[in-house]
This record gives structure tokens, sequence and C-alpha cells, in this order.
């Protein structure tokens, strides 16, 4: 039987034009030496290979073994076909150098290879060296040089010490998770994947793709075990896997002397620092999220996405018009009738529609009020019982009115519904922090335990209309009208998230009857929010087909 030759044809959903798939397929069957070719159509890339029997079966388990996880691939499936494709093989250039493929590690975990250990692929010159202040403590170039800088560090964050690392990255300071106090913003680094969730919420798709090729960092929220130990104040921490080859072996090493976690910050006070006589061209880390239905979102890092698509998106000023246009490109909707949703936690806020007709057209802009004195003033105005509202939230609220009216918001401030919930959260006392108000409020929401929440006045200052400005007094009055009532502010955060879902489908709706539009693109960083994404996918997917972002941030 096994003299007959077969083709076999292997088709993978791959979201990512960055070439590495392409790449990595082409190397795996150039090692075994088969007759193949590869193409590759939209999403979909098909390794074609003829062999007999027994070489096709051979080559399908090493295929499995030699291809990592990755955040772009969705799934793959295999078929006998008759002749070979007739399309010619273009392999793309890639994006960048994927470290973390299953023969990448192999060459550096397995003692009889000449990579043995090494930090950096691929460089015949390598010079590490450790330096405490400005001494140097040891400059090795060897595997056996490289296991002792290891121990030697992981033995320094062991008993205490922070260690500035020169990764490929760029130079950031590691340390015991117990040190993270010390600095003020910093991520957290699991040294096994088998340790994630002794600090954090996390289910198993979230597992899945911190594990993968690109090597991410989620956003999680603190388990209650972990937060008891008072490691950390914050109840929600930025978590990744080494991301890089040297803090790869780093971790095995903290791993077996029983360090769980580190702290990775840009800037902290460290006495030890690591440097390698080579500069690699840095990534921006990638940040992601991950959706319940496996929806992956990426919030920064566009080194991973293909160089045309960057490219194509440097000609827009306007972040709301370049991530429409992204979406746009990267789903081909330049011949649909769509519109887009772009909230943001850093820039103006837009609701847009393209048609080819007319172009993209802006239709709803968010107005801030220019003060909390401004904005309490503009309540009363708006009716004789909002204005006895607000004499009554005064009475009950003294402390929270006196607090929100003393506070200046900065002249920068960007026009959008995040800010607005700063202001709501500030006024309504969740927060008497304006730059973390909108994060607490956002908190608040996650944590909500239950099914619904208050609804929240969201509507445009002209009701029926298409275009038109947010009003945001209506906002803020049906928030203070539920806080007189009782409602804690954890069901009042959520009221403020799960409405502003509701409107986002009501507008969509209105969207698709008037303005005939096909399909909805969501993007800005605000969707990075899980709870937030899944509410409008859960509202929206009935009646609307809905476009994210493949393999581009969410955000420009």
């Amino acid at each position: 039987m096994s003299g007959e030759s077969m083709i076999l044809a292997f088709e993978f959903n791959y979201v990512s034009h960055n070439g590495i798939l392409e790449n990595l397929l082409k190397e795996i069957a150039s090692d075994c030496a088969i007759l193949h070719k590869i193409i590759r159509k939209e999403s979909i890339v098909t390794l074609c290979v003829e062999a007999d029997e027994t070489t096709l079966g051979t080559f399908a388990d090493t295929l499995s073994a030699s291809l990592p996880l990755s955040i772009f691939f969705k799934s793959s499936s295999v078929e006998v076909v008759d002749a070979m494709p007739n399309e010619a093989e273009v392999l793309p250039s890639l994006s960048y150098n994927a470290e973390f493929t299953p023969k990448n590690l192999a060459s550096v975990d397995s003692p009889s290879s000449p990579h043995y250990l090494s930090p950096i692929l691929g460089e015949k010159e390598l010079h590490v060296s450790l330096f405490h202040d400005e001494k140097e403590l040891l400059h090795v170039n060897t595997s056996a040089g490289y296991e002792t800088l290891y121990s030697n560090v992981a033995e320094l964050i062991s008993s205490g010490e922070n260690v500035s690392i020169q990764t490929k990255n760029g130079s950031f300071v590691f340390g015991k998770i117990e040190n993270s106090t010390e600095c003020k913003a910093f991520e957290v680094v699991a040294t096994d994947l088998s340790v994630v969730e002794r600090m954090v919420v996390c289910r198993e798709n979230e597992i899945k793709a911190l594990a993968s090729l690109e090597r991410p960092a989620i956003r999680f929220k603190v388990n209650a075990l972990f937060a008891q130990k008072g490691i950390i104040t914050q109840s929600r921490v930025t978590l990744r896997l080494a991301d890089d080859l040297f803090l790869y072996q780093l971790s095995k090493h903290l791993f077996a002397k029983g360090i769980q976690f580190l702290f990775k910050a840009s800037s902290c006070k460290a006495t030890y620092r690591v440097s390698v006589s080579v500069t690699q061209n840095a990534l921006e880390p990638l940040l992601i999220s991950v959706l319940e239905n496996g929806a992956i979102l990426i919030l920064k890092g566009s080194d991973y996405a293909s160089t045309a698509l960057k490219t194509s998106l440097k000609k827009f000023e306007e972040p709301s018009h370049a991530a429409f246009a992204s979406i746009m490109q990267e789903h081909q909707l330049f011949d649909a009738t769509s519109s887009c949703f772009y909230f943001s936690t850093l820039h103006n806020d837009r609701m847009m529609h393209y048609s080819k007709e007319h172009g993209m057209l802006n239709l709803v802009e968010i107005l801030l009020p220019i003060s909390f004195t401004e904005l309490f003033a503009e309540v009363e105005r708006s009716s004789e019982s909002a204005e006895r509202l607000v004499a009554h939230y005064k009475e009950q609220f003294p402390e929270i009115y006196a607090k929100a009216v003393a506070i200046k918001m900065p002249s920068d401030t960007p026009k959008s519904v995040y800010s607005l919930w700063k202001m709501m959260a500030i006024a309504l006392g969740l927060s008497d922090d304006f730059e973390r108000a909108g994060e607490q409020l956002l908190e608040n929401a996650e944590d909500f335990g239950g099914l619904k929440g208050p609804r929240i006045d969201y509507f445009l200052q002209k009701e029926d209309a298409l275009s038109s400005d947010l009003d945001y007094v209506r906002m803020l009055r049906s928030g203070m009208s539920f806080k007189l009532a009782g409602t804690d502010n954890t069901t009042l955060s959520f009221g403020y998230m799960e409405s502003l879902s509701y409107f986002i489908s009501d507008l969509a709706d209105a969207h698709k009857e008037n303005l005939m539009s096909t399909k909805i693109a969501l993007c800005g960083s605000l969707f990075g929010y899980k709870r937030f994404s899944e509410m409008i996918i859960k509202n929206l997917k009935p009646n609307h087909t809905i476009c994210f972002n493949k393999e581009l941030p969410i955000d420009q």
C-alpha cells in the first residue's frame, strides 16, 4: 500500500498576514524533504504535500508537533485532494522573527545543541555580562557560562534583589512580586504556566493564549486567595509568561527555586544589571483580550501585524478614522455600507458611517462640560424636577458634591464616553481621583454579580436624529436618581456599562434601518474590557454582522 503516492491538503485558518505561518510550514516541509506547495486565499493558508501513505503519516505527526499555538490561528483541517494546486507559491516576507517555536525552544533546551541556553538565537559572537553598580561580576559567551549567569541572577532575585535586564524589547527591571510596591507601574511575569491560576481568575482560552507563540499579556482580576496575602494592592494585573529567551531560561531557574511571580517595570531601583553585546529588533509587547467566544482582540502591539497593513494607516491623523479604515481594510468593506462605533480611553470618540456613495461620515461626537460646577448647573437648568433633584442631592451627599466641584479637569481630556464616565464616577462618589475614576467604574462593573443593572439614560440631544451629540445631562441625572434611591456603587457602575451597550445596539438598529448599514465595526480601547465587549456582542449578534480588528490593535 505504502508505495502509492497521494496528496494531502492541510488547511489553516490564520487571520494574520504576518508571514509567520507560511514560513514555518515551508521550514517544516523542507526539513522533512517532502514535495510540497503553500498557497493562501484570504485567511486560509493551504499546505499541499505529496508522498506515499507511510511518509504522509509520519509528516502529519511531525507537523502537529512542530506547529506552535498562535493567537492568530483559528482552526485547521486536512483532506485528500486529487492534484497539486495550479497557483504559484508566494511566500510573504516575515513581519518579525518568531522565537517561541517548538524547533527554536528545542535548540536552546537540548544540551547537545550548539545553541544550548543561548539567550539570543543565531548570534555567533554573543557576550552577556552581569554588573553590580558599574563593576562587572560575570562575562559569559558559552552554554556553561550562560548556565552560571542564569543561576546567579535567579539567586539574586530569590534573595530579594531587583535586576535590570536588557531584553529584546528594551531594558526592564525584574524582581520578586513582593518588591513591586517599590515601582509605580508594573506587569507580572509568571515563571511557569502552572502557577497563573494561583494569582488570577482566568479561563481556559486565556491560559492557552498566554502560552502561544506571541507570548501576549492579558489583564486579569487578582483572585481572592492571592489578594488576601496583601502582596499587591491592585485588584487587576497585566500578566504574561517570559516573552524573550533570556527570561525563558531565567524563569525556569526561578520556578525551581519556588519563585512563582516576578514584577517587570520600566523604571525601578536596581543595583544589578544584565547587558547583552547585541541589540535586537524590539517588538512592542502584545496586550490582548480573549472573549468568551474565543475571539482575540489586540489592545497593544502592532509589530505582529502585516507590514502592508500598517503602512496603509499612516495617512490618517484622526485615531477614530484610522481605526475604522483598519477594520475596513482587514474585512474588505470598501464595497459595503457600514457603521463604526469607536469608543476609546485615549482619544475622542466617534460614531461613523461609510458608504461608497458618500465616503466616511462623522455622525455622533461627544461633548464634555467645562467643569463639574457647570455639569451640575446644566442638570439644574434641564427641568424644574431636575433642579429639585440637584438640591436634594447636595443635601444628601454634601461631601461628594464638594469634592466634585473642587476637581479641575485637565484641558486635554479626550472627548469620550470614558471621560464622561470619569465625570459620572466623581459626581456620584465612586472615586475621588479623576485619573483613576474611569478605571474604577469599569472595575466595579466587572465585579457586579447580578444579571441586570439600573437603566441609565443614554440619548442623543436630538433624540430621533442620526447625527447629534450625546446628552450627558441625562446620563448624570438618571445616575443621581438611582444614587438617591440607595443603589450601591457596583450596581450603579454596571448600569453605566450595560446601558451604553443597549444604546449602541439601538443605534446600530437605526443605522441598519435608515442608513442601510450591513456591517457594524467596533473599535477603540474601551472594547478591550471583555465584560463590555461580550455584552455588546450579545446585544448586536442576533441582527448584525460585527467586525473587530483581526491582526491590528483595536486602537491607534
